[in-house]
């Protein structure tokens, strides 16, 4: 993939039930299903992160440690998001994943 997948989250870290948006992923048909991120939150701070398909309407995301705005460190954490709408824009966080 020649670029990297933007996320949009609607806080400054994830949680289950947290809103996120998602441009350019890749279609679930794709050999590899993973592809590089760039998680934006929305109190200005980023982290790298990968994401997989699980299926259609999963995706497992495995987001680098940051920082907040606020300087507050965020570990890595792996999550499971959940599409909200069939154009695959819309996700929710569902849990954190082991």
């Amino acid at each position: 993939m020649s670029s990297a997948v933007q996320i949009q989250v609607a806080d400054s870290h994830l949680y289950p039930g947290c809103a996120v948006r998602i441009a350019n992923l890749p279609e679930p048909a794709c050999a590899s299903n993973v592809a590089e991120a760039r998680v934006e939150f929305a109190d200005g701070s980023g982290a790298h992160a990968t994401c997989h398909r699980r299926a259609h309407d999963e995706l497992e995301l495995t987001v680098e440690r940051y920082a907040t705005q606020k300087r507050h460190p965020i570990d890595a954490r792996h999550w499971l998001l959940l599409a909200v709408d069939a154009t695959h824009h819309s996700w929710r966080v569902k849990r954190r994943l082991p």
